[in-house]
């Protein structure tokens, strides 16, 4: 019967009641928890194949959206409710004749030609008012004097959550003076506006009743590859990509337009050159018409925007690299936690179990799984910049060993993968995920050139020496040993067009949902890093192989395994603070086996109140960064102001707000990173009360 005075139990309580059984479970039972667990991982490394495109993004997307922004082949402006601008870029600034710095903050006012101030205030008045896009075209007038012609697009921005909020106009403005010069100029009369319209960079088109082309300048016929004479059977028409991708048919465009000259007066469509190339273009047209009011034709002025539609794309797939990256660091902290749980219970199995017992291997294969476990998240975690990848020295044998064994069981059955190890030393300088991400994006390529096929994926792990004359196929390698990592297929090989572009960010010869074109990035800007080169030989119909240089590095001889030595332990007394009881129960029975006498709370401020009841029965508090009421950082700053001598460390799963500097800055002895092992929690604490003053 459920005690009224007792606390309802939460799933937290029952997977911590479970987790007190998991010394009593049989060995079937166990097996079953190893095959969760393998299946965890399988599905966390299957995660990380999307999470892995991210981090050429992630590590240039700052600097590029800065660069995009400042560069656009656009003016960018942000403005408040009295016409002040609050932002701008490069670009904005030089098509008004200034800098950036007295830009911001003036009136834009002051930019618009006097002409045409009413016209901006009634834009500016319908933006704010109506909430919604819209576009005018007015002159501005530089600081130095002369004016231009721009075409404004103003969308309204509400900085907070509420519509009563102050709106804000973002604004994009182009010079369009040659535009609106070449347009005055045809109406003129088509003598006057032929010498005018030939030296503008825009495809100027006249175009008859039915769409056919009867006049193109120079421009357009060098931009679309045809003459006016081959275009006037099928008109612009026939440049025009099939309706059902990329919404209106070309003739309803036509059509539309005829029939609503004041509503449609500017449209972008992708096209198509005669070369093959695919291109968008923005069209402003104007319908014409005879003296008795009869649709005579178009007369249609475009420009190539093809470049800033691929920035828009790429601005667009980095902002989603980025909120790939804030979603992994918001799972880590949690995910951490249920790791170092099942370490932690899986360590008090294998020392329960006798040496060599299958308890003792099942539980040792739970750890080594976990672990795996904590370094995909720690890899999640340098894909958005949350985390450092640590590196050390690292064999590669036995790491792509494992890998290979994982990767037959996720290819086809008409696909095999064959290891050769041919390396007499094959230690680099890497994290184990580097290496992991790079075999497995090399392999999931191959895979893919062999889908229809079949065939033989090799892997050879091969020593290579450069000495100071040798040829080198990287300029930046320097001369020295090199541990080589080759990946050959046997599938359908590439051009060498394609060849040459395969490392760029985006790039890609899959169809639509098969890919990103990040993965050969992602290795590209891996081993760029570790200092390393990678090289690609491939031939139509034979296939490709991939080679992949890494320096070697010499591995540190160790005196003694430290697994055969017993953690350090002592008498003191520890306060242990962490609002996961499954944490809290492991770091108490952790530390009580190595001797120590721990207080366990799993509540910040009830933690303080027996601290500063009596701040000297304890030598040493351990405490958790992310828990409800009071972060483990506040809680340390006020137990150090009751009792300034107190040696704590701070653990945490994840945190953006804590770094070791900072927390020992503020006197927190030691920072520790989920999920922790037994020795390696004890050797901290140790470490700790040894070096008191």
């Amino acid at each position: 019967m459920h005690r009224e005075d007792e606390p309802e139990k939460g799933p937290k309580d029952h997977v911590s009641e479970g987790l007190k059984t998991a010394c009593n479970v049989s060995p079937e039972k166990t097996a079953k928890l190893l095959e969760d667990l393998r299946l965890h991982q399988v599905e966390l490394e299957m995660q990380n194949e999307e999470l892995k495109k991210a981090q050429q993004v992630i590590e240039e997307g700052r600097q590029r959206l800065a660069d995009l922004y400042d560069f656009a082949p656009v003016g960018y402006l942000t403005l408040n409710a009295q016409n002040v601008v609050e932002e701008a870029n490069l670009t904005a600034a030089t098509l008004l004749g200034t800098v950036r710095q007295v830009l911001v903050g003036a009136s834009f006012l002051q930019y618009v030609d006097s002409h045409y101030a009413a016209e901006y205030r009634r834009h500016h008045e319908r933006v704010v008012k109506s909430r919604a896009k819209a576009v005018c075209e007015l002159r501005l007038r530089r600081r130095g004097g002369s004016v231009f012609w721009a075409r404004m697009e103003s969308v309204p921005v509400t900085p907070g959550f509420d519509d009563g909020d102050p709106v804000l106009l973002r604004t994009v403005f182009t010079d369009i003076t040659e535009r609106k010069e070449a347009e005055e100029a045809l109406l003129e009369g088509e003598e006057k506006y032929r010498v005018l319209v030939e030296s503008v960079n825009s495809i100027i088109a006249r175009l008859d009743g039915e769409g056919r082309v009867i006049f193109l300048n120079d421009y357009g016929r060098d931009f679309f590859g045809y003459s006016e004479e081959e275009l006037w059977g099928t008109g612009l028409v026939g440049t025009i990509l099939p309706p059902g991708q990329y919404g209106l048919d070309a003739k309803e465009f036509l059509i539309y337009m005829a029939d609503h000259p004041e509503d449609y007066r500017e449209r972008e469509i992708e096209m198509v050159r005669r070369n093959g190339e695919k291109v968008w273009v923005s069209w402003m047209v104007r319908t014409l018409y005879d003296e008795k009011g009869v649709f005579t034709g178009m007369l249609a002025v475009g420009n190539d925007v093809t470049e800033r539609r691929r920035l828009e794309g790429e601005i667009r797939q980095a902002q989603k690299m980025e909120a790939i990256g804030t979603l992994a660091g918001g799972i880590a902290h949690d995910f951490n936690n249920i790791l170092a749980g099942i370490i932690g219970f899986a360590e008090m199995i294998e020392e329960d179990s006798l040496p060599g017992s299958k308890d003792a291997r099942r539980a040792q294969r739970i750890i080594t799984a976990a672990s795996r476990g904590a370094d995909l998240v720690r890899q999640i975690l340098a894909f958005s910049r949350k985390a450092e990848i640590a590196r050390e020295p690292l064999s590669l044998s036995p790491l792509i060993g494992e890998t290979v064994r994982f990767l037959r069981s996720s290819l086809p059955a008409t696909i095999e993968i064959q290891l050769a190890v041919k390396a007499s030393d094959d230690t680099v300088l890497a994290s184990p995920s580097e290496i992991q991400q790079i075999l497995m994006n090399l392999v999931t390529n191959a895979s893919f050139a062999m889908m229809d096929t079949g065939g033989i994926i090799r892997a050879v792990i091969t020593n290579v020496v450069f000495e100071p004359e040798s040829p080198i196929l990287d300029p930046d390698i320097e001369p020295g040993e090199y541990v080589q990592i080759s990946v050959q297929d046997s599938g359908s090989g590439m051009s060498p067009d394609i060849m040459q572009r395969i490392f760029e960010p985006f790039f890609t010869t899959k169809g639509v949902g098969q890919g990103t074109g990040m993965g050969l990035a992602v290795v590209f800007g891996i081993v760029k890093s570790l200092h390393g080169a990678i090289s690609v030989e491939s031939e139509r119909g034979i296939g490709s192989t991939f080679r992949v240089l890494l320096p070697m590095a010499r591995a540190a001889k160790k005196d003694e395994d430290p697994e055969a030595v017993l953690p350090p332990g002592g008498t003191e007394r520890i306060l242990f603070v962490d609002d996961e009881e499954l944490i809290a129960e492991w770091g108490q029975t952790a530390l009580e086996g190595l001797g120590y006498a721990v207080t366990v709370i799993t509540d910040s401020e009830k933690a303080l109140v027996v601290f500063t009841l009596d701040p000297s029965n304890f030598d040493l508090v351990i405490v958790d960064q992310t828990m409800p009421k009071m972060t483990g950082f506040h809680l340390a700053r006020r137990l150090l102001a009751t009792r300034a001598d107190i040696p704590i460390i701070l653990c945490t799963g994840h945190s953006e707000t804590v770094s070791p500097e900072y927390a020992k800055e503020a006197g927190i002895k030691e920072f520790l990173m989920k999920p922790l092992r037994k020795r390696q929690l004890a050797e901290a604490v140790r470490k700790v009360l040894d070096t008191r003053e």
